[in-house]
C-alpha cells in the first residue's frame, strides 16, 4: 500500500476485525512516512484488542462513535524496533491485565479526529457508488456497507451498472459465476464488491479507484437476464 493512503488500511481492516475469536490482540502495524512523529494507540473493539499507529486509519476502519482510542507510550524517537519496543510491551501489559479496563492502562487519546467516507448519493431506485480499494486480484469494493445496502434495497431487485457490464442481482461466492463473468457480492467486511469470477476485473473492465457505479433497484424484471448473474 502507498504511504498515507489510510482508505486502503481502513478497508483491510475491516475485512478482518470480525473473523477472529474475543480476546485476541491485534498488531495493525502500517508504515508511516518519516517525516511523521512516532504516534502508537490501542483501542478495544467486540471484546478484541488493535494495536496501530495513529495515522487515522483505525477510526476509519471501525466507523463507531462510541469506541475509545488510547496512547501507547513511547520515547518520542525513531531509535527502536516498532514490534519489540512499542507493541509487543503494549500486547504484554493488555494480556497480564485482561480483566482491567484499558482507561487504567493507558492514557486516552485527546483530540480524536474523525475521518470520513465518501458517501454514496442515494436516490429512490439507485444509488451512486464509488470505488475505494482495489485489491491484489482486481476485486473492487465501493462505500456501502451490506446493511446499510439492504436498508435501501427494500427486497427490491438489483442492477448493477458499469461503462462495460451490466450486472443482474447478488451472488453469494464468486464460483456461482461462470468463470470470466462479472459479479456483485458482499465479501470479507460486508462491503459492496465487484469481482470477476477467476479474473482480474479492475483490469479486465477498466475499473480503477474512485470510479463510479450505478446500482438500480427495481420491482420487476423486463430485460433478459443473459446469464450475467444469479439475481437475488
Amino acid at each position: 500500500m502507498e504511504y498515507g493512503n489510510i482508505r486502503e488500511q481502513a478497508i483491510l481492516l475491516k475485512q478482518f476485525k470480525d473473523e477472529f475469536p474475543k480476546g485476541v490482540i491485534h498488531i495493525c502495524h502500517i508504515s508511516m512516512k518519516s517525516t511523521e512523529p512516532p504516534r502508537y494507540i490501542v483501542v478495544k473493539y467486540n471484546d478484541s484488542y488493535f494495536l496501530g499507529p495513529a495515522n487515522d486509519f483505525m477510526q476509519l476502519g471501525f466507523e463507531s462513535d462510541d469506541l475509545e482510542y488510547f496512547i501507547i507510550p513511547n520515547d518520542g524517537t525513531n531509535k527502536w524496533n516498532t514490534l519489540t519496543d512499542i507493541y509487543i510491551p503494549a500486547a504484554q501489559l493488555i494480556s497480564s491485565n485482561i480483566d482491567i479496563p484499558l482507561l487504567e492502562l493507558f492514557q486516552p487519546k485527546q483530540n480524536l479526529r474523525k475521518p470520513l467516507w465518501i458517501q454514496p448519493t442515494i436516490k429512490a431506485n439507485n444509488i451512486k457508488l464509488s470505488c475505494m480499494y482495489i485489491d491484489i486480484h482486481g476485486n473492487c469494493y465501493f462505500n456501502i456497507s451490506k446493511s446499510e445496502f439492504e436498508k435501501h434495497r427494500q427486497n427490491r431487485k438489483v442492477r448493477t451498472r458499469t461503462q462495460m457490464a451490466t450486472i443482474h442481482g447478488i451472488v453469494n461466492d464468486y464460483n456461482d459465476m461462470p468463470e470470466g463473468r462479472p459479479l456483485v457480492l458482499f465479501g470479507h467486511g460486508d462491503l459492496f464488491q465487484l469481482a470477476q469470477n477467476n479474473g482480474n476485473l479492475s483490469k479486465n473492465f477498466g475499473m480503477y479507484q474512485d470510479h463510479i457505479i450505478i446500482v438500480e433497484f427495481y420491482e420487476e424484471d423486463h430485460t433478459s437476464l443473459g446469464g450475467n448473474a444469479i439475481p437475488t
